[in-house]
């Protein structure tokens, strides 16, 4: 259903069971998917696709400008959101400030109330981004991350998969996967063992995860000697979990945050 004071832009395709409710702009070259409901007074800018079973709020500006001064507005952009996405009120979504690329939502995410998402972030698929989060430029959100309420990153910082990130927290590095953090600036406090449970992970791995914490701890890291490194994989060679925690340390473009020791 689409109501008689909305406005549809041009070449915009529309799936099926789709609702678009009172006042609601819809910019030119949209694509909506089957079973999407946008709710009053939000606007759908030039460039967007969204995909089916995604649900947003009203007051919403999904695919706005660049938060930069003196972005070039004619710049062919835009933004890709999934599948299944619950996106409320009050939330701002940049496109992408590049030629030709796109800002880009994965599937069945939660977006809270007034959030801010900037300009070419990738957000996973399953991430929790509480109200008022402010996701800066390129920032990257793994699946399954958990970001608190009015909880910042810093542009190009990446957050790994499994990551809890409290309210109201300062990222300015990236978040190696399965951990919690919190503070301003944020450190890493401990394993994630509340969210790591929740997604099934048993009391064996959850233990191992906090012995390799406890090590990394004791060592050189986040900046990894030779010696330590040897001493790591000796220790934990067999360990899949920590294979992937050291990928994702190894290939940290900003620098990982600090243990809290």
């Amino acid at each position: 259903m689409i109501h008689e004071s909305a406005y549809i832009g041009q070449n915009v395709i529309i799936g099926n069971a789709v609702s678009i409710e009172e006042f609601t702009i819809i910019g030119d070259n949209v694509v909506i998917g089957d079973d999407v409901t946008i709710c009053s007074h939000t606007k759908i800018h030039t460039g967007t696709s969204i995909g089916s079973g995604t649900y947003i709020g009203s007051f919403c500006s999904i695919g706005a400008l660049p938060n930069l001064k003196g972005f070039d507005k004619s710049i062919k952009s835009g933004l890709r959101i999934g599948s299944n996405n619950m996106i409320n009120d009050h939330t701002v979504i940049a496109r992408s400030k590049d030629p030709d690329s796109n800002t880009i939502i994965g599937n069945n995410n939660h977006i809270g109330h007034g959030a801010y998402l900037g300009h070419d972030a990738i957000i996973g698929d399953s991430t929790i981004l509480s109200a008022h989060v402010r996701i800066s430029g390129y920032t990257q959100v793994d699946d399954f991350a958990h970001l608190g309420m009015s909880a910042f990153t810093h542009q190009f910082s990446r957050v790994g998969q499994y990551v809890m990130i409290g309210a109201m927290a300062k990222v300015v590095r990236d978040v190696p996967p399965y951990l919690l953090v919190d503070g301003n600036p944020a450190l890493i406090k401990k394993v994630n063992k509340v969210g790591l449970e929740r997604q099934g992970y048993t009391g064996e791995q959850i233990n191992q995860l906090e012995q390799i914490l406890n090590a990394l701890a004791k060592c050189s890291y986040p900046s990894l000697n030779d010696e330590d490194r040897v001493q790591l994989m000796r220790q934990f060679q067999q360990c899949e979990i920590f294979s992937k925690l050291m990928k994702f340390i190894d290939d940290s473009k900003r620098g990982c945050l600090r243990i809290d020791a």
